[in-house]
């Protein structure tokens, strides 16, 4: 039947294309009249005629085949249910925000048709017995229409077309806050903080029911017009952080609660582009505190002993008073609090080498109810094993350049060095700790002030270092767990 029809509506659309041109509305006013045009397009150029069908095709399908259409709609979805020809029937959905806006349904045929409009009466669940409209033509169409389910009926063709009219409400949440708009305590945690936003439309506001007409009796359909929640912290823009669900409350978790006063961007939307938005302040309760690079000994910073001043400086006026634990990463902790005030700096030592180092925390306790804590990142102290190596060369003439005599020393607590004339006689002699501040011998003879002759001389070091058991050095190559002498020659030039 609709491939009649389309031919028919072809041949319509040809001859209207030879009337246009016989009468010059295609070409330019003076322009040649050729008559066998008409017969070219329909008899000879298919290639024309295969784009008359193709326009036809895209203008004419929808007439032909017959639908129910919405002007203006917000969206449209399908039923649950098939209709008697196999296919689901459309649910046109009408925003009524910011503006009410009521239902509209059009429906076209290709031929001058009888149009009976029926209503769905919810009550009885089936469409009334007697048409509210009746109009004659090749499309009909109501307006105002009102939430519900439409069923036209077309004469001759004995056929029926049903929609659905969701007029959707909208919606508004309440996101909660206190009075100055602000998170309120009880949504505040250690672990995650909570933020609740309950929508305020009722569920059954919110969801559309309809029903299948094919059923006996007719058991309701619900179109659930789901709102869905999101939240940035931070800023609009910042990463969206899932919502966590329990029926009609709707929780939002921040797994990873800031340890600053923060503001949350909140955004809730349906299906069918109804959105609203909202932001809420949060005052922390996480302390939070800094914990600067330590400050080492300018002269050989990783052997022992190695005196480190440490500082953590709190980022919040409100958690100077909270319990600052200090974990030395040797066992050792200190504990500052309220009345036991942290000072600016920390001093500790450490003596015992470890090459893979110490971490150095500090555990902050706030001072609010919460208890909430803050371990700082770990910042690292090195100190390196023993070592002991003596230069076979020295220079003392004051160009400031190898003018000391000093073996180079890592991590010993005992040092002692004499030093001898090629006779045997001592001319230089130092025992102690603080090599650090020691320089050396400086060529001088002992006791004199003499400079001592250019020449060859010999030392003997004596050495423990600051690890368990302690290293002590008998020569240049090897170690011994007994103290020995460390011994060798070296020549003094000027």
């Amino acid at each position: 039947m609709y491939i009649c029809r389309f031919n028919s509506l072809i041949e319509k659309f040809i001859d209207t294309l030879n009337l246009l041109i016989h009468s010059e509305m295609l070409f330019t006013i003076g322009a040649k009249r050729e008559k066998p045009v008409y017969r070219d397009l329909r008899a000879k150029n298919l290639g024309f005629r295969l784009f008359c069908i193709g326009v036809l095709f895209c203008c004419s399908l929808p007439q032909a085949m017959g639908q129910l259409t919405a002007r203006n709609a917000d969206g449209k979805t399908a039923t649950t249910y098939t209709n008697a020809s196999g296919n689901r029937d459309t649910i046109f959905v009408f925003n009524q925000t910011p503006q009410a806006k009521p239902g509209n349904l059009t429906l076209q045929q290709p031929t001058t048709s009888t149009f009976n409009w029926y209503q769905y009466d919810e009550t009885n669940k089936k469409f009334e017995d007697s048409p509210f409209y009746t109009e004659s033509g090749t499309f009909t169409t109501q307006t105002g229409l009102q939430q519900g389910g439409y069923k036209v009926t077309v004469l001759p063709a004995d056929t029926a077309y049903i929609a659905w009219i969701y007029l959707n409400p909208g919606f508004n949440f309440k996101l909660y806050k206190d009075a100055n708009g602000e998170l309120m305590r009880n949504y505040k945690f250690c672990t995650h903080t909570d933020f609740r936003l309950d929508p305020e439309t009722p569920t059954s506001q919110s969801s559309f029911t309809y029903y299948n007409p094919n059923n006996t009796p007719q058991t309701p359909l619900v179109l659930d017009n789901k709102i869905t929640f999101t939240m940035r912290p931070g800023s609009a823009s910042g990463s969206i952080v899932p919502l966590n669900t329990q029926g009609e409350k709707q929780y939002l978790r921040d797994n990873n609660p800031p340890h600053e006063n923060m503001r949350y961007y909140f955004r809730a939307y349906d299906m069918f582009g109804v959105e609203r938005e909202d932001n809420i302040m949060y005052q922390t309760i996480i302390p939070y505190v800094t914990l600067h690079t330590p400050v080492l000994p300018d002269v050989d910073p990783a052997s022992a002993p190695v005196p480190v001043k440490f500082s953590c400086q709190p980022n919040r006026i409100d958690v100077q008073n909270s319990e600052y634990i200090w974990r030395f990463g040797t066992g050792d902790s200190v504990v500052y609090n309220a009345e036991n005030v942290p000072p600016d700096t920390v001093k500790y030592t450490y003596y015992t080498p470890k090459s893979s180092g110490y971490q150095v925390t500090v555990r902050v306790v706030g001072e609010w109810g919460w208890g909430c804590t803050y371990i700082t990142p770990p910042v690292k102290i090195t100190v390196d094993d023993p070592q002991l190596e003596v230069a076979n060369v020295f220079t003392p003439n004051g160009d400031n350049m190898n003018d000391y005599f000093k073996p180079l020393t890592v991590s010993l607590r005992q040092f002692e060095i004499s030093i001898y004339t090629r006779t045997g006689k001592r001319i230089y002699h130092y025992r102690g700790n603080d090599l650090r501040s020691w320089k050396g011998w400086d060529g001088r003879i002992e006791n004199s002030g003499r400079n001592a002759a250019e020449g060859v001389y010999f030392y003997v070091v004596n050495g423990i270092g600051w690890d368990e058991p302690p290293t002590v050095y008998n020569d240049k190559s090897r170690k011994s767990a007994q103290p020995q002498t460390f011994g060798g020659s070296f020549h003094l030039y000027r």
